[in-house]
């Protein structure tokens, strides 16, 4: 009997987001579409919030491996509100097998709600990933978007994507360089808050497969004031709204904060009880402190960047 291909799913990860992570896994888990092998990127997180993660995944066929990629922090900022782990997604061809074709990164802030199987099957038409186009950001020359887009040459009206989610062709990813090419932009001090995903959207522009929002489901896209009547037809909108494949919780409060009104946060919150993270107080939440340095940062990038 011939045993099928794993399906490659990476996250990257730090000691505060484990809790979301292991929502995120649990929620992809719990919808099938395996088996799968996950890879979870993270800066060093202790052996307890490791346990707790593999302790809340369902009983079904997966394999997970951990990679320490604490030496890797080009992506830090000090203009930043992300993390070093959300640079790590940059290595997403190299962590698997040279036989695996076919790569699906998600951020640790997202809800998975349908089976995924699609995305390891779907036609790229030859580009080096597909994703969702962003709602904040439509276009490569949106204010906060890529503000150097004259001194870099790109078309002002190439669609910008948001990265929480990609589909990556790992042999196109490997072939076009993109690794080093991001990592080179967040080197040369062009770079805003938004780190790879906007060194990404640049060394990537119009290389990229545009995938359904329903695979990505932004906040934004759950009113009417940010334009995604604009991207999308009313049907495409309709069904990213009211039955997503994946959730996106990009803003804030998150679904583990307080005075979040998320309309998916009830789901969420269903999955992570069955988590090791059942206690409140195992839910990351930023204090008045981290609140105001993270405000801090932004005003300081605002000022510098024009943001």
């Amino acid at each position: 009997m011939i045993m099928p291909s794993p399906h490659h799913v990476i996250v990257a990860t730090d000691e505060n987001f484990a809790m979301p992570t292991s929502v995120a896994l649990r929620s992809l888990l719990l919808h099938g579409g395996g088996p799968f092998a996950i890879s979870v990127l993270h800066n060093g997180i202790s052996l307890d919030a490791i346990d707790n993660i593999i302790a809340s995944l369902p009983d079904r066929d997966f394999t997970i491996s951990w990679h320490d990629m604490s030496d890797f922090s080009v992506g830090a900022s000090a203009f930043s509100h992300l993390p070093d782990a959300a640079c790590f997604r940059l290595h997403v061809a190299d962590l698997v097998p040279a036989s695996t074709s076919r790569v699906v990164y998600l951020d640790g802030d997202v809800l998975v709600r349908r089976d995924l199987s699609h995305l390891f099957t779907v036609d790229l038409e030859g580009a080096v990933f597909g994703a969702v186009r962003s709602v904040n950001f439509p276009s490569i020359a949106t204010r906060g978007a890529v503000d150097g887009w004259r001194e870099l040459g790109l078309d002002p009206r190439s669609h910008y994507f948001n990265s929480g989610v990609l589909v990556v062709d790992t042999d196109e990813w490997r072939n076009t360089n993109v690794k080093a090419k991001a990592i080179d932009y967040l080197l040369s001090g062009r770079c805003g808050p938004c780190l790879d995903q906007e060194a990404l959207n640049v060394t990537t522009s119009e290389q990229w497969f545009a995938l359904e929002p329903t695979f990505n489901q932004q906040t934004p896209l759950l009113d009417d004031q940010h334009g995604a009547h604009l991207l999308y037809p009313a049907s495409v909108i309709e069904a990213a709204r009211t039955d997503p494949h994946i959730v996106h919780f990009q803003d804030r409060p998150k679904p583990w904060h307080k005075g979040c009104t998320h309309p998916w946060q009830d789901e969420w919150l269903a999955v992570a009880a069955g988590t090791r993270f059942t206690d409140h107080a195992d839910l990351p939440q930023r204090g008045l402190r981290s609140e105001l340095h993270w405000r801090t940062r932004r005003a300081a990038s605002a000022l510098i960047k024009g943001r």
